[in-house]
């Protein structure tokens, strides 16, 4: 399992029951931590805040994936 599979999975029962969809990055981190996740703390920012965020700037030679739109300083909404 990737890490953007690992975390899209751990922000989906983060959400389940909330509305709007939005998750602290921080909830995510222990979450995956308590699940024994091999990815170091990070990398499942880097990719929260970047990698899988649309409205993070686009490094030109990085794949990017609109999964989060930020909300508010480590907040982020399930798109």
């Amino acid at each position: 399992m990737t890490c953007r599979d690992e975390i899209l999975e751990t922000v989906n029962a983060l959400v389940k029951d909330r509305t709007p969809k939005t998750f602290h990055i921080s909830e995510v981190v222990s979450t995956m931590r308590a699940n024994k996740t091999k990815y170091p703390v990070s990398t499942i920012r880097a990719h929260i805040s970047s990698v899988m965020c649309q409205s993070a700037p686009k490094p030109f030679e990085r794949r990017t994936y609109p999964d989060f739109k930020r909300v508010a300083r480590g907040r982020y909404r399930l798109l």
